[in-house]
């Protein structure tokens, strides 16, 4: 399926020009846009119900991402517009949501509703973790940070039943995630990812990006080897896959044997 014709049938399923004059809309990620992609095709599924798990997929996921946005704190000097744009922003993730419900209705496909609902509930719960909670070090925030990134893709690779694809998904995703919010820090000194971890303890840049760099690696070494097992029917899925893993500036590759 071609990702440009799902990207634009995903921006017209959100567009709404009251929501878009007072709300910031998240970017579409492409990395998880191809990963999902890669995975429904990689199934028998019938090209009707590929779109309509993809479109939805994404709708999720840039509700997920809208509520993000939404200032975590209430500050009583807001501006009246401040609270608004607040207040729609809540809104507009919940209509996001919506759409995904409305979408998958349409074709009377209520498991594939369940898939989605439980992923939400899962991944806001590892938010409340993540915001809220005290983490007793950065490895436990990763783990967590990596279920937020990733379980909505994992849970719909295994409801779809594929497993040759989804093996690297969640690696690939949140190592992508990782280098960017590491290179993010690096080049500007903030993070959005890292500033949450941030409150939460007096651990300074330099341990944090150690720390990052570590886990970049070693995730790294898993999606390697697993893509020197991929059947040559997934060629551009591994070439792509490594490319995007060569552009790494720190990885250790000496540590690797791609096979």
């Amino acid at each position: 399926m071609d990702t440009g014709n799902l990207k634009t049938l995903i921006k017209e399923k959100m567009h709404n020009s009251y929501l878009e004059k007072y709300v910031k809309t998240p970017v579409l990620s492409e990395d998880k846009l191809f990963m999902l992609v890669s995975i429904l095709n990689n199934t028998d599924l019938p090209d009707y119900k590929k779109e309509s798990y993809i479109i939805s997929t994404m709708l999720v996921q840039m509700a997920l991402d809208t509520h993000d946005l939404v200032p975590k704190t209430n500050d009583s000097e807001q501006s009246n517009t401040d609270k608004v744009t607040k207040q729609l922003s809540v809104l507009a993730g919940d209509y996001y949501s919506g759409l995904y419900y409305l979408l998958l209705s349409e074709i009377e496909d209520v498991e594939m509703v369940h898939i989605l609902a439980t992923a939400i509930k899962e991944i806001n719960e590892y938010k409340m973790q993540l915001y809220y909670r005290e983490i007793e070090s950065f490895d436990t925030f990763l783990i967590i940070a990596k279920k937020i990134e990733t379980l909505l893709y994992t849970h719909v690779a295994e409801f779809v039943g594929e497993t040759t694809i989804s093996g690297i998904a969640a690696e690939w995703l949140f190592t992508r995630k990782l280098n960017n919010e590491t290179q993010h820090m690096l080049h500007t000194g903030t993070s959005t990812m890292f500033s949450i971890w941030h409150k939460q303890t007096s651990s300074n840049d330099a341990i944090t990006i150690r720390v990052a760099k570590n886990h970049i690696n070693k995730e790294t070494v898993t999606v390697r080897n697993r893509l020197a097992h991929f059947p040559n029917h997934l060629k551009v899925v591994k070439t792509h896959v490594l490319e995007t893993l060569n552009e790494f500036p720190f990885e250790n590759r000496t540590i690797v044997e791609e096979g």
